[in-house]
């Protein structure tokens, strides 16, 4: 039975309207997210009462023992899961208030909403379920929790111009925020959510060591909630999972989120550790995207990767794809026996690497057939994989120590010149269109930046210091491409300032 305060709270006396006096929040403070502070005293104009009285020292006492119940059970179900779950342990929720920093920058329900649209047209990340995010953060009658607040306030991060004022000071909020919220809060995937989209922010912004870090801790942050096994089965593991099939998908969809930039982190060091494992050729893909956003897709619509080349499975499935085949990529560049193969007595590939990069250039091919030429420079599962070819060809360069134009060619894969005229193709037709700029803005991601800056190594790798006309050419159109991204992305700013510098 729910037990009601004596008199109305604070709150609703400044605003004169009727409280319901319920404790220990009101409905009203609760719909709109405030805190509610009820008198403690006859009297009590303040919502802060004298830190003497007995009604202050009751709720100091309260707070702490629910803080004392909050550590102890969070500690057990981490140290001794079976026992957690064979007592039927609950971590209680701490009602703690959403600072008014954070309220201010999330704006009214009207400001939420719009942040919320400007973010899912952002399609190339897919790790929100549109229908029930909606339905949580916008239904009046929903109480307002910390998490869902962190996580609007990450999408608000990631909708951002480059340019806005406001953008370094919401970072470090963010970044405080979030600190809170996930000391304070049980295992949640909102919470890895925000934390995939803070690393997603210092990628773009090129904020480092911080945005390795980040991914890392999101890596452990899944591994602690189980998703390192969620790939495993369709149902995610149903050991560990018993929850509805929309939710499993969605806990999916992060997790591979954090598979992908994990490996993108590596792409610049490859032999430095992974912070998570390497996905198997018969982990589960996720779903399609327009399935996902409808909830509207089923169990038996999850396909593992090994099936996943003949059905259609989406955008963010197809990157997941080619995340795998970067772990392949990764994994042969460690293998100390790559280039000792690469001449197997008839001066040609290596049927492991040949086989890679075949493939790798088979689903970029498979991918042009579904878009269009200049969608394709947004399309980030096309990206990976010329990034995947990429690596394996400097790898091969390294390792050869090539030392003239003539020797870099002779050694060149021919998905790495079909992957250099592709990209000069697209960036030349951008280049030819006056709106270029605001098409950038609104489609492009930092994968993009990753695979110019990669065709433009390769070209002056082949190059040689003293390029051809033809090659010069090529990596003008490549930079020019490159000092545009930074529209969006400041990450090429400072890529393109590393490649000047050579």
């Amino acid at each position: 039975m729910t037990s009601h305060a004596l008199a109305s709270c604070f709150s609703c006396r400044r605003s004169k309207r009727r409280c319901d006096k319920s404790l220990p929040s009101c409905q009203l403070c609760i719909r709109k997210g405030l805190k509610c502070n009820y008198p403690h005293r006859r009297g009590q104009r303040s919502p802060s009462p004298p830190h003497s009285s007995r009604g202050s020292e009751t709720a100091t006492d309260s707070d702490s023992s629910t803080f004392s119940s909050f550590a102890v059970t969070s500690a057990i179900s981490f140290l001794a899961p079976d026992l957690f779950r064979q007592a039927r342990l609950e971590i209680p929720r701490l009602r703690l208030d959403i600072p008014d920093d954070v309220t201010s920058h999330l704006g009214d329900s009207q400001q939420v909403r719009e942040t919320a649209n400007n973010f899912f047209q952002m399609t190339w990340m897919p790790i929100i379920s549109r229908k029930y995010y909606l339905a949580a953060v916008l239904n009046p009658l929903s109480p307002s929790r910390r998490s869902t607040a962190l996580l609007a306030l990450c999408m608000k991060l990631c909708c951002l111009r480059v340019e806005g004022a406001e953008r370094n000071s919401l970072y470090r909020l963010v970044k405080k925020f979030y600190s809170e919220v996930e000391s304070t809060e049980g295992l949640c995937v909102q919470i890895l959510q925000a934390g995939i989209f803070i690393a997603v922010f210092e990628i773009g912004d090129a904020i480092y060591p911080a945005a390795y870090l980040t991914v890392g801790a999101c890596a452990r942050y899944g591994v602690a909630m189980g998703l390192d096994k969620i790939n495993k089965d369709r149902m995610g593991d149903a050991h560990n999972f018993s929850a509805p099939w929309m939710e499993i998908e969605e806990r999916r969809r992060a997790w591979w989120a954090v598979l992908i930039l994990d490996r993108f982190l590596n792409v610049a060091n490859p032999c430095r550790a992974l912070a998570t494992e390497d996905p198997t050729f018969e982990d589960f893909l996720p779903v399609d995207d327009d399935q996902f956003y409808d909830a509207t897709s089923q169990p038996e619509n999850a396909v593992p990767i090994s099936q996943g080349f003949i059905f259609k499975i989406g955008h963010f499935g197809r990157l997941a794809q080619a995340t795998y085949l970067i772990s392949q990529v990764l994994y042969t560049i460690r293998s100390d026996s790559a280039v000792n193969d690469y001449f197997n007595g008839s001066g040609s590939l290596s049927a492991d690497m040949g086989q890679l990069c075949r493939t790798l250039e088979a689903l970029v091919r498979a991918n042009e057939m579904e878009i269009t030429l200049r969608r394709l420079t947004f399309c980030c599962q096309s990206l990976v994989a010329y990034s995947g070819i990429f690596l394996l060809q400097q790898h091969l360069w390294q390792r050869l120590k090539v030392k003239s134009t003539q020797e870099a060619q002779q050694h060149t894969f021919i998905e790495t010149r079909i992957a250099i005229d592709t990209l000069c193709r697209i960036a030349s037709a951008l280049q030819e269109r006056s709106n270029m700029v605001d098409l950038l803005q609104g489609q492009c991601t930092f994968f993009l930046v990753n695979i110019v800056y990669q065709g433009v190594s390769a070209l002056m790798t082949i190059g040689q210091g003293n390029p051809s006309a033809e090659i010069r050419e090529s990596i003008d159109t490549l930079s020019y491409l490159l000092g545009n991204i930074r529209s969006r992305w400041p990450l090429a700013g400072k890529v393109l300032a590393k490649e000047g510098s050579k």
